[in-house]
């Protein structure tokens, strides 16, 4: 294939359009082989004999991103947009380097595009099911990974975000089946599904089929680190289960000489179970923030004894820190089996399905929990972070109410009132409890990040940072903090870097609101409103009445121009909640319609609130000087100056 291509790129008769199609041809069997550099020659190539080829713009933004140059392959693929705007695969294309970057906001809007364009195209439902299982909205992934499947049965992807969505959700079983569906059809030096289904079978104690995963990831890779790692580490834990049943380890262990064979295991004291010693180990690891290295040995801890129970809690414990929901709810659903009328554990369990938007079942779980025990603290404060990520904030306050007065010296339901207050908007309120939360536990560092971040919505950088790089300091992973670093970097106009810093938050749970939110300020901040419009509309998705969503999708609605739709949000957005912003953004609306009288009554009454955080302060001080600007357009009596403050509007 190689040579014909060659032999009509040589051929000078023929015509430029065949030329153009070989270069392509060429170009893309230099991709498959890796060869880069011969495939972007290739590329630029078939451009100087066409340079509005929207395939040899794909083709070069394509090999551009396999070198890593993500900007000049995003200028292809947004020229080959203006060239055909409905183009299926060039919207795939630039939705896939979006994802590759992991703005998923903007990567949706794409696949949406492609598959509203080309209603078949399995790859688009492929491409959006990974993006919606990437952050979380497993049942839409779902959704789009059958539709795939459906319309074109041989596309290992589709089974392999298949089987992560399943894994996401805990179930093991179905996603071990997926990858070993897409290791049937995938290419032979593709070791994504080999890697992930060895992850589950060694999770699921079956380290003779991990093993051989591994190795053949190691037969294909042999440098990668990962997979020598979890080779060493399963082989291990083989190992202690079969110390612990009186075996040697079994024979198919025979290559562990090579790179990732076992380490050598130290004995247990005497007297003290391998299994107990490895749990106390786990705990001290977890007091130290070593969630990682403390999961390891928990993990071993449970191929000894797949039912003990403090191993289960702590691993638990710490997925739950390390934001891995799905991990943790599959050792809750083993805890709860081994307990089925602990109100206790069905609350935690309730959360986390909560959290992994299942919010019906997780209700249901939190309230058995009550039923159970309905004097129980931990599961009012369960529901009422439930009721919190459903927008339901006065029920979310009665509860931790509740919870706090039954056990008031609990720290974590303190920090949690604090937060929902600090989604009502009440910092002061908000930075009471965070208080109270630090002198019951000094070590709550999710009450430090929550003061933290108030303290900066405040516009307090001096006492917030302290309490944010702290945090971060000792888990770079904490979400709150991270929100904290986020809008640290928006009020000091770094637009690009507080993107950064709220991607690593959103997606990561189904209480993702305040990230959202302020990823949303962001991207009206850069003009990028389709990106706002994403953010917004998936709150209200989940919280349609959300006052604050609403006022910033008027205000996006109202940089489109789209003058109507942004008064019907803003009027929703003020019956709920009165704010500096909310009148200002309303009032920039009035103006650009010309209704000059109630934009400066709407200036007015911004100018009457005592702003409640650092956003509004900035909205108070632009209504003051756009009624300066407004009073000299309109000309008034003295009598509607001296109404007025001297000001004619």
């Amino acid at each position: 294939m190689e040579t014909a291509c060659g032999a009509v790129i040589n051929d000078g008769a023929r015509p430029a359009d065949d030329r153009v199609k070989a270069y392509l041809n060429r170009s893309r069997i230099y991709l498959a082989r890796s060869k880069f550099d011969l495939a972007l020659a290739d590329a630029d190539a078939a451009l100087q004999l066409a340079p509005r080829s929207v395939p040899a713009l794909l083709t070069r933004g394509y090999a551009y991103q396999r070198k890593d140059s993500l900007d000049l392959a995003r200028a292809d693929f947004d020229q080959a947009l203006e060239i055909d705007p409905k183009n299926a695969g060039a919207l795939l294309s630039r939705g896939n380097l979006r994802s590759q970057q992991r703005n998923w906001p903007e990567a949706l809007s794409d696949f949406n595009e492609a598959i509203a364009a080309r209603q078949d195209f399995a790859a688009a439902y492929v491409a959006r099911g990974r993006a919606y299982s990437e952050t979380g909205q497993l049942d839409k992934a779902l959704a789009d990974l059958d539709a795939a499947i459906a319309l074109n049965f041989n596309v290992p992807n589709a089974f392999f975000w298949r089987g992560q969505t399943y894994r996401r959700k805990g179930d093991l079983d179905r996603a071990i089946e997926d990858f070993s569906r897409a290791i049937a059809q995938a290419p032979r030096n593709d070791v994504g599904p080999y890697f992930a289904r060895g992850q589950l079978y060694s999770s699921k104690g079956d380290y003779v089929r991990a093993i051989s995963d591994f190795d053949m990831v190691l037969s294909i890779a042999p440098d990668n680190k990962a997979a020598q790692q979890l080779k060493q580490s399963t082989l291990a834990m083989q190992a202690e289960l079969a110390r612990a049943r009186g075996k040697p380890a079994a024979a198919e262990s025979a290559g562990s000489g090579q790179a990732g064979g076992s380490a050598p295991q130290q004995a247990a004291p005497s007297g003290v179970p391998p299994g107990k010693q490895l749990t106390d180990q786990a705990r001290q690891l977890i007091d130290q923030q070593k969630y990682g290295d403390a999961i390891a040995r928990l993990t071993r801890a449970l191929a000894i004894d797949p039912h003990d129970e403090a191993a289960l809690r702590l691993r638990v414990l710490a997925n739950s820190r390390l934001v891995r929901l799905a991990e943790a709810r599959a050792d809750l659903d083993e805890l709860v089996r081994l307990k089925p009328d602990d109100a206790q554990l069905l609350a935690l369990r309730g959360v986390t399905v909560a959290a992994l938007g299942q919010t019906g079942q997780g209700m249901a779980d939190v309230e058995r929990a009550l039923i159970l025990d309905p004097n129980n603290a931990g599961a009012y404060s369960c529901r009422g972070l439930i009721h919190r990520q459903s927008g339901k904030l006065a029920e979310a306050i009665a509860d931790f109410d509740r919870s706090i007065a039954i056990a008031p010296t609990q720290s974590n339901s303190f920090a949690e009132r604090g937060v929902t207050y600090l989604s009502m908007n009440q910092i002061d309120k908000a930075l009471v409890d965070f208080d109270q939360a630090l002198a019951l536990n000094r070590l709550n560092d999710q009450a430090k990040a929550a003061r933290g971040l108030a303290l900066l919505l405040k516009g307090n950088t001096a006492e917030g940072l302290p309490d944010i790089d702290a945090v971060l300091e000792k888990n770079p992973a904490n979400q709150v903090a991270l929100i904290g670093r986020g809008v640290a970097m928006i009020t000091s106009g770094q637009f690009d870097r507080a993107i950064v810093a709220l991607n690593q938050v959103v997606g990561k749970s189904a209480d993702d609101m305040v990230a959202r939110l302020l990823r949303a300020r962001v991207f009206l901040a850069r003009g990028d409103t389709s990106s706002a419009m994403s953010d917004v509309n998936s709150i209200l998705g989940v919280r349609p009445g959300d006052a604050q969503a609403l006022a910033l999708r008027g205000m996006a609605w109202s940089a489109m121009r789209e003058y109507s739709k942004a008064l019907e949000d803003l009027n929703q957005a003020i019956a709920k909640q009165e704010t500096v912003e909310n009148y200002l953004a309303r009032a920039k609306v009035y103006e650009a319609r010309n209704d000059v009288g109630n934009a400066a009554a709407d200036l007015r009454r911004a100018t009457q609130f005592a702003p409640k955080n650092f956003f509004e302060t900035v909205a108070q001080a632009q209504a003051k000087q756009k009624i300066q600007q407004l009073s000299k357009r309109v000309p008034c009596s003295s009598m509607g100056q001296a109404q007025n403050g001297g000001a004619c509007l």
